[in-house]
């Protein structure tokens, strides 16, 4: 297994670099994805799902002992779902808003009846609904001299119930209800506030804008060869055209295609206009228009206050009326947990397209955390509180990771990626339960991946997927009570390797 693991990855390695010193003898323009710039532009999109389902059945057992059993089922379920996703961008504001909406029910009920000398059922009865509410928000300002002043917001929250039932034969089953109501919320909310310099495009248009040219160009469907300056007002041009707004996917099409060729007329870029010219503006503007590429840098630092709320509940009802007792239990817990944070960080990011086919990116965030949280947990029995706990930790940490990656495009439908990661935290973890004395933490925890995936793109009918990871986790904990009963170590060490491979053929 190690050998075959070592000559896959032998294979990728191989294969990344081959392209690399192989791409470098090819002949280029002098463009470069880096120079281009997009305009201004908005795109939004409002996405509504409602899913129904529904189930019906009946079965029906005999046995040789004169026994049979008869089973009703009936199912339920319906979801709901909004999704709201905008991107704006301008000189002086660069902006993402992700605002998502969900709800989903079901009711269920499940029946069996055994027939023998005497009847017993039994009969399971449950509803249970989600509701889901989600933002990400950011909002990115600028100056004039790439200077700029961001407002983000990471917010979720649920509210989800949930209610079993089941009523049995008392005889048989030794009781004849028991039921269970359970509900809970939870909400979350991080406001970044950050401060910065530089600016990252997304430039992918750019690419979109070469893939259609080189094609044309070699078709003969060209006047001249496309310079920078045609490439750069032809990229813009496919941003523009791109992000406006239609409700008919067809029309779409036909007022896109229709636009990008008026273009090139214009330009004077357009030569004829024989079926391979349409063939391969069209198979470019649907196939051609990914992945996304990046140019620029950017660096930023602030703060990151940040609450969770988490409340859970359960209540559980038995009847028990056996042998003519009547016998009722009523139990109820709950956990209610508030979370207090504030991050101070720092992050560094920088996407450099090498040339039209070779992308790098480099990350680094340095963050300090103050992390505190409140729990406290309840519970009764028949209205008594028999349990009430409560829990208090404080776990200031420091944190830096770093990632790698270099990228490899040899066309829209294939590419090779390495990526490497590799994180560092440090814990300092105070805990209190109840009145017992305090228990201090101190953890290390390093953890470092390699990873290169591969996408290849070897005709319509063939494709390979192949990925291959490498991920290493070490973690040093020490326990340290304030009691005096002696420091207790903890070290965790773990490797593992993943290996992905598959051929996709189609016949067609």
């Amino acid at each position: 297994m190690k050998k075959n693991r070592s000559s896959i990855g032998f294979f990728l390695l191989s294969f990344f670099f081959t392209g690399l010193f192989t791409n470098s003898l090819q002949a280029q323009t002098d463009f470069k994805l880096s120079d281009y710039k997009n305009p201004d532009y908005h795109w939004r999109a409002l996405d509504f799902q409602l899913g129904l389902n529904g189930n019906n059945s009946y079965t029906k057992n005999t046995y040789d002992v004169d026994q049979t059993n008869k089973t009703y089922q009936n199912l339920f379920n319906s979801n709901l779902s909004a999704d709201y996703y905008s991107v704006k961008n301008s000189v002086h504001y660069q902006g993402v808003q992700n605002i998502r909406f969900g709800f989903t029910a079901a009711t269920s009920k499940y029946n069996t009846l055994h027939e023998r000398t005497t009847d017993n059922e039994l009969t399971q009865k449950s509803r249970n609904s989600n509701l889901n509410l989600n933002a990400y928000l950011v909002n990115r300002f600028y100056n004039n001299s790439k200077r700029f002043f961001e407002v983000d917001l990471n917010f979720s929250s649920g509210l989800a119930s949930r209610y079993n039932k089941t009523e049995t034969d008392p005889v048989t089953y030794n009781g004849n209800a028991y039921q269970v109501l359970r509900g809970g919320y939870n909400v979350s909310a991080i406001v970044p506030l950050l401060v910065g310099t530089g600016r990252i495009e997304e430039v992918q248009d750019a690419r979109l804008a070469v893939y259609i040219l080189e094609d044309l160009q070699k078709a003969g469907d060209l006047t001249k060869t496309p310079d920078k300056e045609d490439i750069l007002a032809f990229a813009q041009f496919i941003t523009k055209v791109k992000n406006q707004r239609f409700f008919d996917s067809r029309i779409r099409k036909i007022e896109e295609i229709t636009a990008v060729d008026s273009f090139l007329m214009v330009r004077g870029l357009k030569a004829k206009s024989d079926a391979s010219y349409y063939t391969l503006l069209n198979d470019n503007w649907d196939n051609s228009a990914g992945p996304v590429r990046s140019a620029g840098r950017r660096f930023s630092f602030g703060l990151e206050p940040g609450y969770v709320n988490v409340f859970d509940e359960r209540k559980d009802y038995y009847l028990d009326t056996l042998n003519g007792l009547v016998n009722e239990t009523n139990t109820k817990s709950s956990m209610l947990d508030n979370h207090l944070k504030l991050n101070v960080v720092a992050s560094y990011v920088c996407e450099k397209p090498l040339n039209l086919y070779w992308q790098q990116s480099t990350r680094a965030n340095l963050r300090y955390s103050l992390d505190n949280s409140n729990t406290i947990t309840k519970y009764y029995e028949d209205g008594d509180l028999i349990d009430d706990t409560k829990e208090v930790i404080s776990n200031p940490n420091l944190g830096l990771d770093i990632s790698y990656s270099l990228a490899y495009y040899p066309n829209s439908r294939t590419s090779i990626r390495m990526n490497v990661f590799a994180k560092y935290i440090r814990f300092w973890e105070d805990e209190k339960l109840n009145d017992n004395p305090n228990i201090k933490y101190d953890q290390d925890y390093i953890n470092a991946h390699l990873s290169i995936s591969c996408y290849y793109y070897f005709s319509p009918q063939l494709r390979l997927q192949l990925s291959v990871s490498e991920n290493y986790v070490n973690s040093s904990t020490l326990k340290k009570p304030t009691d005096g009963s002696g420091d207790e170590k903890y070290k965790l060490k773990n490797f593992s390797s993943n290996i992905y491979a598959s051929f996709i053929y189609s016949i067609f």
